[in-house]
């Protein structure tokens, strides 16, 4: 599990896959590791609030193999 603050311009959001939780804006919530990854790959919505979902928004880097 992971920790995610709204930090929308839009205000409070809802998360249909997640059965519709709403999160207000400035608020935190804790959520699957699955999607806190694709929650954390939209920056103008939603940020890191702990430290493993700090480690799922900071991409490793690629590998040589992976870079061509």
């Amino acid at each position: 599990m992971a920790k995610i603050k709204n930090v929308s311009p839009l205000g409070d959001l809802i998360i249909p896959s997640l059965g519709d939780l709403v999160i207000k804006f400035g608020e935190t919530a804790e959520v699957p590791n699955d999607a806190a990854v694709s929650l954390l790959a939209q920056p103008d919505n939603w940020v890191a609030a702990d430290k493993a979902a700090a480690s799922i928004a900071t991409p490793a880097e690629p590998t040589p193999a992976e870079q061509n």
